[in-house]
């Protein structure tokens, strides 16, 4: 039996939280450096969404309780702290902090979506946090959830299925007899096309960050007392922190200073090199072997969803 009476499951290694969840990142800054009763807390770095009911990473469990996502944890955690602002400010608050959680999509874009990124750190990231097979199908399932989410956002996204994929492009020309050349050349015209369509929705990407932030900071320039931080600062501060960071991320850095202004760009920069370099003061905890995501507690839980 733990000590402490709330346990939080994050994505994370060697005592710090992992960019391929700004939630966990965002959760663990919070719980860092605001949340007042931290020591009622202990972090897990557990790696495993079977613990979580949706199937999501950041978990909160006290008293056999849970909930899932940034959001709705410090919303949770929020009710337990004092709270001086009245009705108008409280919901300006709330309110950001879930247009702040639609960033997600954006992030989503990044890590899976962007080419670049996806093969360069995303896939090889999961390798590292996840058991043999999970680190395999992880990364491709969160893709094709990316490319849902991020359709409304983006536009049409190519995918797999699709009869105009360019995977459908490269097997319906190999059934056909071609010459060496005419294969070089059908060769030529799939990648074309597969840069095209990335470059086509990169650019979108960068001009939805770019509204994005630009609204989000008219929203947050409206609340009192602006030098005061807040929860949505964190979850806005982890996103902008894990797509900086990614491998295609130095365009990211031009439009967050292209959106709002300098002093905006820089004062993001300083509390994500603040948050980022803090001394932990929440307890952690290696998990335990019910609490990984091995193979044997993964068949457990499978089981256990239809029992």
């Amino acid at each position: 039996m733990s000590e402490f009476s709330i346990s939080v499951y994050l994505w994370g290694e060697t005592g710090k939280p992992s960019l391929v969840s700004p939630e966990s990142i965002a959760l663990f800054w919070f719980l860092n450096s605001y949340y007042g009763d931290y020591k009622s807390i202990e972090v897990v770095f557990a790696n495993n969404t079977d613990l979580s009911p949706n199937e999501e990473l950041p978990l909160l469990v006290e008293n056999g309780k849970k909930w899932s996502g940034f959001v709705d944890i410090v919303s949770y955690l929020m009710e337990k702290m004092q709270n001086n602002d009245d009705v108008e400010t409280t919901l300006l608050k709330d309110g950001l902090l879930e247009f702040t959680g639609e960033l997600s999509v954006l992030t989503e874009y990044q890590m899976y979506l962007n080419k670049i990124n996806y093969e360069t750190f995303t896939r090889k990231a999961f390798s590292q946090l996840l058991h043999w097979p999970m680190w395999y199908n992880t990364p491709m399932n969160y893709r094709t959830r990316a490319r849902q989410r991020c359709s409304n956002t983006l536009g049409y996204l190519m995918h797999d299925d699709d009869p105009d994929s360019l995977e459908s492009l490269e097997l319906e020309s190999t059934r056909l007899p071609q010459s060496k050349a005419f294969q070089a050349t059908q060769d030529r015209k799939m990648r074309s096309k597969e840069e095209l369509q990335n470059v086509k929705h990169n650019l979108q990407y960068l001009t939805r960050l770019k509204d994005y932030l630009r609204t989000w900071s008219q929203v947050r320039n409206s609340i009192p007392h602006q030098n005061d931080t807040i929860p949505a600062d964190f979850l806005l501060w982890a996103n902008l922190f894990v797509q900086l960071n990614l491998p295609d991320g130095e365009k990211v850095g031009q439009q967050v200073k292209d959106a709002v202004n300098d002093d905006f760009h820089q004062l993001v920069q300083s509390k994500i090199d603040q948050l980022s370099s803090l001394e932990p003061r929440v307890f952690q905890r290696d998990p335990i072997f019910q609490e990984q995501g091995n193979v044997i507690m993964s068949i457990y839980h499978y089981v256990h969803k239809f029992v």
